[in-house]
């Protein structure tokens, strides 16, 4: 994941941007919440003239029943009161942790191929689990904590002052070394979280690699070194929280130890001036609640600042997630119109395209021109590494490209919106990924048409040659496969992935080695049946079988990124290249008769 520098104060920007969509709500629930603290700091003055009166003559009965009723009614206040501030603060924070989780999904998938080619996947889950929760926890509890500390100390403070000056000023003394400990230990405890949250990506790659793999995993019996890498990662985990434990369990005994020592002080010298009559009983029972109220917000304050650490540690992986740009820029042209009807036609044109994936490496796709005219088919083919797949990922605009070196009707790619671009090409990639949904919703997928009709997926399902074997499973088209179309052979998943890019009735259509796991007599099959579709369509196959191509307008052989032949299928059968012994190789393959 790419690492950026995100300040503090960036990071509670970022918090309070969200907050501020609720203010209402979470003011409202502060109010609430002060209300809440009001009630407690009444009911120690009522103990105090409660006590203060028991050696007057006018005592009685009924005033310790009418204080009595009073604390009561002030703690029925409160358990209300407590329930609603609840709701406006806890409920927004749901809210912003929902909010937040859309803005990273959203900024997701604006994000270019490279992006997702450098980073892990559990990178991704652990910013979209972890880190939310600590964020949701900093706006929900830790606003609450810190309202509460900061309100509730610095009241239970003044109600002392007017209490006995003197006492207060001596039970406060161990507040500075408290603000002095938090601002020593808010750094260390922000980097401590960190490395526990990249750690806990680490472990979220290492289950999803296994599981996607675990086919292969058990194919070569690997069960026993998955779990010890697995358990490392785990143990590393626990490393990296135990530092955080051992910081924080240093921080709050600390924290709780200053908050005793202001008890100690206000009962020796509180008793001292009890025993010396300049303090009443009653006035020493309130100073004892106010200095309880005053030891919560202490003890309290190193849970909320451990906690709103947490939040701008999360909140400063979040962000370096969202400042995060693609590296795939289109121009300001919105309404670019290759064809006077505002669609594309489907000419290509790649005019000396380079392509190198890292700045210093080598180049993939070198100096490649080739004209591919509206409605033509042609083929590539080359070696494995040969830059095939490269190239169609260029004509999908998934890198950057330089200015004017693909042209689609004439247009330079870099001035066609992406959505534009994308939805005209139909594809089916190499690795043909089916969605855990039904068959049908698999090939409706590219449609965004929730009522796409049966008879439209029937008939592209024919045309790739997949129809009737959907109808042999129990629940036809609305069988649900399994994640990644695990339930399907490779053949299958290949077959739907075409009937899916033909439901688009796309302009330009891209086989990237889509038909290898056929055989080829289903392989003609479909290819009769597209050639037959897709006429004035733009083809562009992808093969390493001869057969698929041998019947493309013009075919492409590619060799270390560069084209080293391109002509029809007979031009190319004739010459001495690499094409020409394939093809021969191919059909001496094919006529061999086994004994």
């Amino acid at each position: 994941m790419q690492r950026n520098t995100v300040s503090t104060k960036k990071a509670l920007v970022f918090l309070f941007s969200y907050l501020k969509k609720h203010a209402g709500m979470v003011m409202c629930g502060m109010l609430l919440l002060v209300a809440v603290d009001l009630c407690q700091l009444v009911i120690p003055k009522i103990i105090q003239k409660t006590l203060d009166l028991l050696s007057e003559s006018q005592f009685t009965q009924g005033i310790i029943l009418a204080n009595a009723l009073k604390i009561l009614g002030l703690a029925a206040a409160m358990v209300i009161l407590r329930f609603f501030w609840r709701l406006c603060i806890v409920g927004p924070s749901r809210k912003i942790e929902t909010q937040i989780r859309q803005d990273i999904f959203s900024h997701l998938m604006s994000l270019s191929f490279s992006y997702f080619n450098k980073t892990k996947t559990g990178d991704i889950m652990a910013l979209c689990i972890n880190d939310l929760n600590a964020i949701r926890m900093a706006s929900g509890m830790g606003l609450i904590g810190l309202t509460d500390a900061l309100f509730m100390g610095s009241m239970s403070i003044v109600f002392m002052l007017t209490t006995d000056v003197p006492l207060t000023l001596i039970t406060i003394l161990p507040m500075p070394l408290i603000v002095f400990i938090m601002l020593r230990f808010g750094g260390m405890i922000q980097s401590k979280f960190k490395d526990v949250q990249e750690s806990f990506g680490t472990i979220s790659s290492k289950s999803q690699e296994a599981f996607s793999g675990i086919r292969v995993i058990k194919g070569f019996v690997q069960e026993e070194q998955e779990l010890k890498d697995f358990v490392k990662a785990c143990d590393e985990y626990v490393d990296k929280n135990m530092g955080l434990v051992k910081l924080w369990g240093f921080f709050f005994p600390i924290i709780s130890f200053l908050a005793c020592i202001s008890v100690s002080l206000l009962f020796y010298f509180g008793g001292l001036s009890v025993l010396h009559g300049s303090l009443s009983l009653g006035k020493f029972m309130s100073f004892s609640f106010y200095i309880g109220l005053l030891v919560w917000p202490m003890m309290a304050i190193g849970w909320v600042f451990n906690m709103l650490q947490r939040g701008i540690a999360s909140s400063k992986r979040i962000m370096e997630l969202l400042e995060t740009r693609s590296d795939v820029h289109v121009s300001a042209i919105a309404d670019i119109k290759p064809q006077k009807n505002g669609t594309i036609a489907g000419s290509i044109r790649f005019d000396r395209c380079t392509f190198r994936y890292e700045p210093d490496g080598r180049d993939i796709i070198s100096n490649v021109s080739l004209h591919i005219k509206q409605g033509t088919s042609c083929g590539i083919m080359g070696k494995p590494g040969s830059g095939k797949t490269t190239l169609l990922s260029l004509l999908f605009h998934l890198f950057p490209i330089a200015e004017n070196s693909i042209r689609i009707d004439e247009a330079d790619i870099n001035d066609i919106p992406l959505s534009a671009l994308r939805s005209a090409i139909g594809y089916v990639p190499q690795d043909s990924f089916l969605f855990s949904d039904t068959i049908a919703n698999n090939i409706a997928f590219g449609t965004m048409d929730e009522n796409c009709m049966p008879q439209a997926i029937e008939r592209v399902a024919k045309l790739a040659a997949i129809h009737d074997e959907i109808l042999r499973f129990v629940n036809g088209y609305d069988t649900k496969i399994g994640e990644r179309g695990i339930t399907l052979s490779g053949g299958q998943k290949q077959r739907i992935a075409i009937a899916r890019a033909l439901l688009i009735a796309p302009r330009i259509l891209v086989l990237d080695d889509a038909l290898s796991s056929v055989d080829a007599a289903t392989e003609q099959k479909i290819l009769k049946s597209i050639i037959s579709a897709a006429k004035g369509i733009t083809s562009i196959i992808v093969a390493h079988r001869v057969s698929t191509v041998m019947h493309c307008d013009r075919i492409v052989v590619l060799d270390e990124g560069k084209i080293i032949e391109q002509g029809t299928h007979e031009q190319l059968a004739a010459a001495e290249g690499f094409y020409a012994r394939l093809f021969h190789l191919q059909k001496l393959s094919e006529e061999k008769v086994v004994p």
